[in-house]
Parts: C-alpha cells; sequence; structure tokens
C-alpha cells in the first residue's frame, strides 16, 4: 500500500489500481496509516483517506467534563472535524481515482473518532453512504438524547466494541456496552435491519485494534458479495 502525503492528510492506495476505488475518510492519528497497511492484504481494494485529528479531546460532539482528574474536557469539534474531511476528501478526489459517491465512501472513527463517524450519521451527512463505529465512545454523556433527536439517513452503519470494555475501571466507561447496544436498536428502527451491524470482539478497549479495522474495512465487500471470502 503506497502512502501519499499531501495537504496535511494521507491517502493509502493499493500499488494496482485499475477502477475509482470506495474510499473510506479514516480520522484517526498518522500512525494509522501503518496500522491499516498492515492489513491491506485482508481487504478488498479500498482507498483509506487517513485524516488526523490535532486534538483528540475535541473530537467530542458534545461538551462533557474529563474522565479522569488531570485530563482536558470534552469540546464540541466534532463538527469541524467533520468538515475538514469533506475539505480533503474533495482535494484529494481532484486529483487521484478514489470514488467520493456516498454509495462508495464511508466515514470511520475509533474511540472519539467513531463517534464523530456517528456525528455525522445522525446530523445527515450526504458525503457517505457508510458509517463505522469502532469502540465507539457512547458513553459520553448527552450522546443517547442527541442520536434521538436528529435524524439519520439509509446508510450502512457498523458498531462494534470489545468485550471488556463494560469492565473498565472508570464508571462512566462502564456504560458504552449498553449504550452501543441501544444505538444500535435505535438505528434498526429508522433504517433496514440489515444496513446495522453490531459486532463485539475479544478483549478490553485496546485490544488488537488492526484486526478490528480489518472486521469493519471487509463488512462492505461482506454486504453486497455474502458468498465473498477474505483474500
Amino acid at each position: 500500500m503506497k502512502q501519499i502525503k499531501d495537504a496535511g492528510a494521507i491517502l493509502c492506495l493499493p500499488e494496482k489500481i485499475s477502477a475509482p476505488l470506495f474510499t473510506v475518510c479514516c480520522i484517526g492519528s498518522a500512525e494509522l496509516a501503518d496500522e491499516l497497511a498492515s492489513i491491506e492484504k485482508q481487504l478488498p481494494p479500498t482507498a483509506l483517506l487517513i485524516c488526523p485529528a490535532e486534538n483528540w479531546f475535541s473530537l467530542s460532539p458534545l461538551s462533557a467534563p474529563p474522565l479522569r482528574e488531570g485530563e482536558p474536557p470534552f469540546t464540541p469539534g466534532a463538527g469541524e472535524m467533520v468538515e475538514k474531511v469533506h475539505e480533503w476528501l474533495d482535494y484529494f478526489a481532484k486529483r487521484y481515482p478514489i470514488d467520493t459517491t456516498p454509495e462508495h465512501c464511508g466515514i470511520a472513527g475509533y474511540s472519539l473518532a467513531g463517534l464523530t463517524a456517528l456525528y455525522a450519521l445522525h446530523t445527515g451527512d450526504t458525503h457517505f453512504g457508510w458509517f463505522y463505529s469502532l469502540s465507539g465512545s457512547l458513553w459520553l454523556e448527552g450522546w443517547d438524547e442527541f442520536a434521538v433527536q436528529h435524524p439519520s439517513k439509509n446508510a450502512n452503519v457498523w458498531l462494534s466494541l470489545g468485550k471488556k470494555e463494560s469492565k473498565s475501571g472508570n464508571l462512566r466507561m462502564r456504560q458504552v456496552e449498553q449504550a452501543t447496544i441501544q444505538q444500535a436498536e435505535l438505528l434498526r428502527q429508522v433504517l433496514p435491519p440489515e444496513n446495522v451491524e453490531l459486532t463485539f470482539h475479544p478483549g478490553g478497549h485496546f485490544h488488537d485494534i488492526p484486526a478490528r479495522w480489518a472486521a469493519a474495512l471487509q463488512w462492505k465487500r461482506c454486504r453486497q458479495n455474502p458468498d465473498s471470502t477474505q483474500s
């Protein structure tokens, strides 16, 4: 997988490209590009646009107190982050063979970035038809009310969580499993149920993150071709 660093983002492309590629905008650190390169052989041909977040705590859709003493509070910067993703997507689409039609374009993130992806969903973002929240921070205060009040659209939504995440030592974070289940149930009420996938992985929040990305990014192919197998 070749990495193209430009305009403050990183576009990861397969070495061989025969047609415009299904594109996933992955919110995270610059190191995410290397993590995703390690699972390239497990994925169908995909363009991965790494969208770096400057301030992790500002990925929140809502204001919230800090998790721990000495940490900064959460500030509502999810909307600003999604706008930056739009700008990067437009920039790279003009220069490289990526598909940016909603049917072939997604937004994804892990932890707080997963919540940012769901923010895009619930605000009716028309750039994306695929939304991936990996171990999303759905324990955030106020998220359940936000998700109910803002309509989603006809989309495909992947939700995943580690089986041990609800056993966190932090009381607020222990609510994540029930919150994630409730999010899936809510979405199945407004979307075709088969468009919503909820998957539980072994381990806690930081266990085998590349494998969790691989499972999420394989899902589009499985949705379109149930008989497909890993390459």
